[in-house]
């Protein structure tokens, strides 16, 4: 049996591993690794953060994590324009709610043992509930390029595809938003 929950500080050893695995994406080549101690804080921010959230999906038998998602509440119009690539997200406005507010999914993975099983959609749908319990009505996400079956469960999922091309680097990614409606 497979349970969805709020991430908390039991779980923090996993959101690290998660997001280190660097698993679908290309690490920056000119990108200084971070020190340990503020990438585990940068991490833990997505737990105690009211801007931020993630959820993961274990076993309930053996409380074993197999599926996880971070997030990060945004608001453009608030936001310092030193936050980390604000220029680039300035050029989505056109994207995204007048109000500058949207969710921009930072990380999401399965393991490979549990894919093709609903999960992500699971944790996607989440995010969908709280953005709009946060009156926020719209979802940012990206991927590169080579991750076809990641954009077409996105666009499955009702993303649409806004921008190609680099970020900060020089790998192309794909650019996707979900505007948000009442969800039944």
């Amino acid at each position: 049996m497979l349970q969805r929950r709020r991430a908390g500080r039991a779980d923090l050893t996993f959101l690290i591993k998660l997001d280190l695995g660097h698993e679908g994406y290309t690490p920056s080549i000119d990108k200084i690794p971070e020190d340990p101690q503020a990438h585990c804080d940068k991490i833990s921010r997505y737990i105690q953060d009211a801007d931020k959230a993630a959820w993961v999906i274990e076993h309930s038998r053996t409380h074993e994590q197999i599926a996880g998602i971070l997030c990060w509440f945004r608001n453009l119009v608030t936001e310092s324009k030193s936050a980390p690539n604000w220029s680039f997200y300035n050029l989505l406005r056109a994207h995204l709610p007048s109000d500058g507010q949207f969710c921009e999914v930072f990380n999401l993975w399965v393991d490979p043992s549990f894919r093709r099983q609903g999960l992500a959609t699971q944790l996607k749908k989440q995010l969908e509930i709280e953005s709009q319990n946060r009156a926020i009505k719209a979802i940012y996400t990206h991927t590169e390029t080579t991750n076809t079956h990641v954009i077409d469960l996105n666009l499955k999922l009702g993303y649409k595809e806004v921008r190609r091309g680099p970020i900060w680097d020089e790998v192309e990614r794909v650019s996707l938003v979900k505007h948000l409606t009442n969800i039944s």
